[in-house]
């Protein structure tokens, strides 16, 4: 074989490889912009060049990324080839994220029970500097484990999530999965309350520096809910009063609205401050009015009088109660037409 020819070769090959990764760059660009269809056709044109080069290696990572798009669009069978493909011959510098791909892969299928052992494997393929990769599995591992009904285990990956998205700097995801964790701890009835409150109490630190109000607004609500449960009334109070300050915007509904005020007035009833919450009862009671809720509008009634029969005014009270019954049996009405 002639010098040339081998040079020829070599320069074939090595204007491949350019495209390949070139491709590979623009697939990944196109997935950060949500073109998965795009960046799944991309990844397909660098494996299919991948096969008539002899460098394994990039063939590899063809398939890595061929599998994660596949995920993407809800194709899982197709990924999982591809992933396990991938895995052959080892990619030790991405098993991490491998395994991760992998486990996306058997939870798009639903098979939990193997999902979770392959989170659980990329969780501790991750190093310290990828914290935010860790945090990430950790919720997808959380979830798995609330499928297949380990609720005390969903509870402990959301709260090392929570942790994680915190030294990580990232306080929305921290305080979503503060509260998963809060919920699942409470579900699950395996935890102290102490403990539970220690992680609502995280949560609400990590509240302190969101600057999304939509989401603040929801998550103040939920974390009032479970202070709630824990008949933790003036923590939920507060709660459940931040939550309302921030939902008077045009952006949230009236139905929010108004599970905000029956919310707040609950608790306000709960802490015997009934001329308190005797405004808030009212004006949720309205809003379902408005919306045609004639269930909750009952209930809301239904607190509003016994507000009045603490305050001993028996009239109202009673007003109320009647007010109240209408709404239950007009309730019933709609739902048996």
């Amino acid at each position: 074989m002639s010098d040339s020819k081998v040079l020829g070769q070599s320069k074939e090959q090595n204007t491949a490889q350019s495209k390949i990764l070139s491709l590979c760059k623009d697939g990944s660009e196109l997935l950060n912009q949500d073109d998965i269809n795009g960046a799944l056709k991309t990844f397909k044109k660098a494996f299919i060049l991948s096969c008539n080069i002899p460098e394994g290696k990039l063939q590899k990572a063809c398939l890595f990324n061929l599998g994660a798009a596949y995920i993407c669009v809800g194709k899982p069978k197709k990924a999982l080839k591809c992933l396990v493909k991938s895995r052959i011959n080892g990619m030790e510098e991405r098993d991490g994220d491998l395994y991760f791909n992998i486990g996306a892969a058997y939870d798009e299928m639903k098979e939990y029970g193997k999902a979770v052992r392959f989170y659980e494997r990329a969780i501790n393929e991750y190093g310290y500097e990828e914290l935010k990769s860790i945090a990430d599995a950790l919720i997808k591992l959380g979830y798995c484990f609330v499928m297949i009904g380990d609720l005390s285990s969903a509870a402990h990956s959301f709260r090392l999530a929570g942790h994680s998205y915190m030294k990580n700097e990232k306080p929305e995801d921290a305080a979503m999965a503060m509260r998963e964790a809060a919920k699942y701890m409470i579900d699950s009835q395996a935890f102290s309350q102490a403990e539970v409150l220690q992680t609502l109490n995280s949560c609400v630190e990590s509240l302190k520096t969101i600057s999304d109000e939509h989401l603040l607004g929801t998550l103040y609500n939920h974390v009032g809910l479970h202070y709630a449960e824990l008949k933790y009334f003036s923590q939920a109070e507060k709660c459940f009063t931040a939550s309302l300050n921030l939902c008077n915007g045009k952006q949230f509904s009236i139905r929010k609205m108004a599970v905000l005020l029956q919310n707040l007035g609950a608790v306000d009833n709960a802490l015997c401050q009934y001329e308190k919450s005797l405004r808030s009862h009212a004006e949720a009671a309205d809003m379902y009015g408005s919306l045609g809720d004639r269930s909750p509008q009952g209930q809301c009634l239904s607190n509003l009088a016994f507000a009045y029969s603490q305050l001993k005014n028996y009239d109202l009270a009673e007003f109320y109660y009647q007010q109240a019954h209408q709404a239950f049996v007009d309730a019933v009405v709609c739902v048996d037409r």
